[in-house]
């Protein structure tokens, strides 16, 4: 494994972005620009660290991107430039360098898991920049294609007591654990209490599957689901009918003008969102949604927040950065030693970037099984 990991902590890593000294140009000295350097490990990964020009206020804003792995870059948590001191902090690593009189090389110490490893960045030129040499990204599906698989093995689970998890790499599904309730969940994009009907054994059986798609391209969510709608209708028999009925919900909305929430990527640029975390010396772990849909905030919520569905009634359409911050005992912990659980701590988070979660009841999809088999022979 490799030295460099972004700690995942329960679903999450995180980030945020911000914070340095506007007196750089008293000092005439700038990070802005593209840096690189290689770690003195037996690994030797390359680092690639890129400073956006501070904005109006001093803020200075940053990625980290390890360039062997891909060519994404990771909002880094905190950037603090007093010239020519460069301290810079992601998850659970930090870096601390200095700026050279020239501004062309940085000189610092890399720090991760109570190890430090020296590392110096140089500036790098149009010429000199590192470009990630690995798989080129698949192209999309064609939007108007139908795909099915074209190769679907499905066996029984072992039945041990493991979480179950289902979802696309690339051009191949797989699911692991998982039970009928569960795949219905992923192809309709609904909840435990959406789902009605099936025999007993629609949640106790589990089942591992391996599927291949029939048409090139990468596919869309919506390709996706319809995929696994198909796989359970045919290897299944799944036969459904769906319907609207009315469930006590949490209405998600904007009760401050704005919320403090910045705009994601704008349309047509890449639309995957991400989540980061990090604990911060405060006694709070900040988790950062980068690029996200209100629905898609509201979906990820509704994991902290069970007892009722999560709609979104905000009326803000795009994608968005937003940052929740918890109480670090509370976001490992279901209660903290404050008497604070969980549910309310995302409550008491939402509400201080704007938000309310509120009470009332509102009609849901529902997918009635009207027909299911035991899956088909392979």
């Amino acid at each position: 494994m490799a030295l460099i990991r972004l700690s995942l902590k329960a679903m999450f890593l995180c980030v945020a972005g911000f914070a340095c000294s506007n007196c750089n140009a008293l000092h005439g000295q700038t990070i802005a620009g593209t840096w690189q350097g290689t770690l003195s490990t037996k690994e030797s990964e390359r680092v690639v660290l890129k400073f956006a020009k501070p904005d109006g206020n001093g803020s200075q804003r940053g990625t980290l991107t390890l360039i062997d792995r891909g060519p994404s870059g990771i909002p880094l948590f905190s950037v603090t430039f007093l010239p020519p001191e460069l301290n810079v902090t992601i998850a659970d690593i930090t870096y601390r360098g200095k700026l050279s009189a020239d501004n062309k090389s940085i000189t610092g110490v890399w720090m991760q898991d109570a190890q430090s490893y020296p590392l110096t960045l140089v500036l790098a030129t149009p010429e000199t920049l590192w470009i990630y040499s690995g798989p080129a990204l698949i192209p999309p599906m064609a939007a108007t294609a139908d795909p099915v698989f074209e190769v679907a093995t499905i066996k029984p689970s072992r039945g041990d007591d493991k979480g179950w998890s289902c979802g696309f790499k690339a051009l191949r599904f797989k699911a692991e654990n998982a039970s009928v309730t569960d795949l219905i969940k992923f192809a309709y994009k609904v909840r435990d209490r959406q789902v009605d009907g099936g025999p007993s054994w629609i949640n106790e059986d589990k089942f591992d599957i391996a599927a291949e798609t029939d048409t090139p391209g990468q596919p869309s969510d919506d390709q996706k689901r319809s995929m696994v709608r198909k796989l359970l209708a045919d290897r299944f028999g799944l036969e459904v009918q769906v319907a609207q009925r009315e469930f006590p919900v949490y209405a998600l909305t904007a009760v401050k003008s704005p919320p403090e929430v910045t705009a994601g990527n704008p349309p047509g640029a890449t639309s995957r969102g991400n989540i980061y975390v990090t604990d911060g010396a405060d006694g709070h772990t900040a988790v950062q949604f980068i690029n996200y849909t209100m629905p898609e905030l509201a979906d990820i919520l509704m994991n902290f927040i069970q007892d009722r569905q999560i709609v979104d009634e905000t009326g803000l359409t795009g994608r968005f950065n937003l940052v929740l911050k918890i109480p670090t005992n509370t976001f490992y912990e279901r209660q903290g030693p404050d008497d604070m659980d969980r549910a309310t701590a995302y409550f008491v988070a939402v509400q201080s970037l704007g938000f309310k979660l509120v009470r009332k009841r509102s009609p849901l999809e529902v997918i009635v099984i009207n027909h299911l088999d035991k899956p088909s022979a392979n």
